[in-house]
């Protein structure tokens, strides 16, 4: 691929990154939004350090796309932290164990191949409230923003195109899967009737299995 082309889309995939959380962050502290901050730390965490594996290898693609990421979501982070829902249900503590868990053998790894797949595991687990949050409350999220994110993991995919390695590939393309899920669940389940938080809203399976997903704030 030449230079210049790959250049660009590394360009393209962290403006799409950064640009689709503004109307996240905008919403949130318009408190139309309720972010999942469990979720957004952990992408937090995880793009800082799978950014640090991947330029220590020479994938700078793949690491300039890691470190927009620990910028903008981190931006969520704050905003979800003043405006958002700071309630701790259930599943959002199981998830924030095994991921705390998870980062503390992820960070005694020194291949970096293992250590940027470990990061796709571990951040699957914190994106599980996100998803059993989407699909509770698909109003309470905005869609477009992953929509971006997932074109711009997409882009910076492509940007890897020829350097088939695990630190070049892996987080583009998990970041590209795992978002166009969630787009794919906020607008499908928007699109339904019923869909609000209420205790009339189907449980899906992730709640299913840790109990209610918002622990009762009387407990």
């Amino acid at each position: 691929m030449p230079s210049t082309v790959r250049v660009g889309l590394v360009v393209l995939s962290t403006l799409l990154s950064a640009a689709g959380t503004v109307p996240y962050v905008i919403a949130t502290a318009k408190r139309q939004t309720r972010p999942r901050v469990v979720t957004w730390l952990t992408w937090a965490l995880l793009t800082a350090v799978g950014g640090a594996a991947s330029a220590s290898v020479g994938d700078y693609p793949s690491a300039a796309f890691s470190f927009i990421g620990t910028v903008v979501t981190s931006a969520v982070v704050i905003a979800g932290l003043r405006y958002g829902d700071r309630t701790f249900g259930r599943l959002d503590l199981v998830c924030f164990v095994l991921v705390i868990v998870g980062f503390g053998l992820w960070l005694l790894l020194d291949v970096p191949g293992i250590a940027v797949g470990a990061a796709c595991v571990i951040d699957s687990i914190g994106l599980v409230p996100t998803l059993a949050h989407a699909w509770r409350s698909p109003r309470e999220e905005t869609a477009v923003t992953y929509a971006l994110i997932a074109v711009g993991g997409g882009a910076a995919t492509a940007a890897a195109w020829g350097t088939w390695t695990v630190t070049a590939v892996a987080y583009p393309l998990y970041v590209f899967v795992s978002m166009a899920v969630c787009w794919a669940i906020v607008v499908l389940r928007n699109a339904r009737p019923g869909t609000s938080w209420d205790e009339d809203t189907p449980t899906c399976p992730a709640e299913l299995a840790v109990g209610n997903f918002r622990a009762d704030p009387n407990d």
